[in-house]
């Protein structure tokens, strides 16, 4: 009996922890939008840093992968500017003609031949048709497990916390034992469930923690989850 009420503490202490996360995130808006996650409006599209259209996120998460978001956001704007911020657009286009497109990221090549099969795929069976299927969307190359994670939340507003390095890394110092991508990801999925508003935020959160201070060598002083944060109490303060 000790033990089933030591886990109902446990329990009920974890679902505050991301409550008040969740209310932190909240009341930081400011420092997820300086990290390019825009809260808005479940539906919207804009949580990627004021990217407009389902198209423009699937175009962004290939262009992105060793490239500063920076660059990638200029590309969507030009692409957007043209008229050719569209998949099924770019699927008429020559490899050669996206190439033209969207110099400037990194391995525009090898992007520009992603670009045309994924556009491909989605004038063949439909954009959300597409995202809403993990084993397709999952195929597609160059979308590795977390972006497909990430595009299902975002994209077809899928109940899907998207696992990542970052999550790993800030619940295990949160919480003071170590948490693998898997089961952080199982974590939020339990004590958030299929909210899909503070899927999003949670998830926009912990991406914006992990840029901002919670590095390998984390900037604790000037974190918001510090007097939450066991990592922070036991090492970073003995």
């Amino acid at each position: 009996m000790k033990r089933a009420h030591s886990d109902v503490v446990k329990t009920s202490l974890r679902a505050d922890l991301f409550e008040e996360m969740l209310k932190r995130f909240e009341k930081n808006k400011e420092i997820l939008e300086k990290a390019g996650w825009i809260v808005t409006d479940i539906n919207s599209f804009e949580w990627w840093d004021n990217l407009k259209t389902a198209d423009e996120i699937l175009i962004s998460s290939i262009l992105v992968q060793m490239t500063k978001w920076e660059i990638v956001k200029k590309v969507i704007v030009k692409l957007r500017e043209k008229g050719l911020n569209d998949l099924q657009k770019l699927a008429n286009l020559s490899e050669k003609e996206i190439e033209d497109l969207i110099k400037g990221v990194n391995f525009y090549k090898t992007k520009a031949k992603r670009l045309k099969k994924l556009a491909e795929k989605v004038k063949e069976i439909g954009l959300l048709n597409l995202v809403k299927n993990e084993k397709m969307l999952k195929e597609v190359e160059g979308i590795g497990d977390e972006t497909a994670e990430a595009l299902q939340l975002f994209v077809a507003n899928l109940p899907v916390f998207p696992s990542s390095t970052y999550s790993s890394r800030i619940l295990s110092r949160i919480l003071g034992s170590n948490i693998s991508k898997k089961e952080a990801k199982e974590l939020v999925e339990e004590y958030i469930g299929k909210d899909i508003y503070k899927l999003k935020l949670f998830h926009a959160g912990i991406v914006t923690i992990g840029k901002t201070y919670c590095f390998s060598k984390p900037k604790c002083d000037s974190c918001i989850f510090k007097d939450l944060c066991a990592y922070y109490k036991h090492v970073m303060k003995s």
